[in-house]
């Protein structure tokens, strides 16, 4: 959970939540209406479609979910096989810890940069929507523990959850740590809600060319968080 991360494993959930909510604004417009991100959103929007028998919106809402799920997958093998000195070895990943996992940000970016080409390219401009859908799924593997997530980056309803819970605590009980819990929920959920905003701007602003601003800041998200592993274990 979001509470128990350190202040800098905070800082990393929170950017690379941030740019999942960039690029799902960003589809969501050039889309007109479905999520790379917000899974919940398409499940509903497929069934809704399939319901009035428009049965290729059912697939392309599908086709979203089922390739961020293929990301969330990728981002699985390379926790469990990727190179060590981007990640804890992977026999802790039966150990309560829960610390940053390299390889499966290292994959995400992959993914972004693949759909990233794609999408600056006509005749593959089509399937970059669903590259990046993968690998926003991609990024919800950073944060395990026991082979499962144990933070979840894209999606936000069980972070506003557990932010009401603990506002409520913090009142109930007069308490700074529920104080201190609900506002890293809140900055979770805001690192989405205005990374959206974003993202929607700049591609008012600069069309599908905008999710390169993604790719760099997966890049600079990548590459910082390798040197602080590598450090600590140097």
């Amino acid at each position: 959970m979001a509470a128990s991360l350190s202040t800098r494993q905070h800082l990393l959930a929170v950017g690379l939540t941030a740019n999942a909510g960039f690029v799902d604004g960003l589809f969501f417009i050039h889309l007109g209406g479905y999520f790379v991100s917000f899974m919940s959103g398409n499940s509903t929007r497929a069934a809704a479609e399939l319901s009035q028998g428009n049965y290729l919106a059912w697939l392309a809402a599908s086709s979203l979910i089922v390739a961020f799920v293929i990301g969330v997958m990728l981002s699985s093998f390379a926790v469990r096989f990727g190179p060590k000195y981007f990640h804890q070895p992977a026999e802790s990943l039966l150990t309560e810890q829960v610390t940053p996992h390299g390889s499966a940000v290292w994959m995400a970016y992959a993914l972004m940069l693949l759909g990233g080409i794609a999408a600056v390219i006509p005749s593959a401009e089509m399937v970059a929507p669903f590259i990046v859908a993968a690998a926003t799924g991609a990024i919800n593997g950073t944060f395990t523990r026991r082979g499962e997530v144990s933070v979840g980056l894209t999606y936000m309803t069980g972070t506003l959850v557990k932010m009401g819970q603990a506002l409520a605590s913090a009142m109930a009980l007069r308490s700074p740590v529920y104080l201190s819990r609900f506002l890293r929920y809140l900055l979770l959920w805001a690192a989405i809600a205005i990374g959206s905003l974003i993202g929607g701007f700049s591609y008012l602003e600069f069309g599908i060319a905008a999710i390169w601003l993604s790719v760099v800041a997966m890049t600079v998200l990548s590459v910082a968080l390798t040197w602080r592993v590598r450090r600590r274990n140097a």
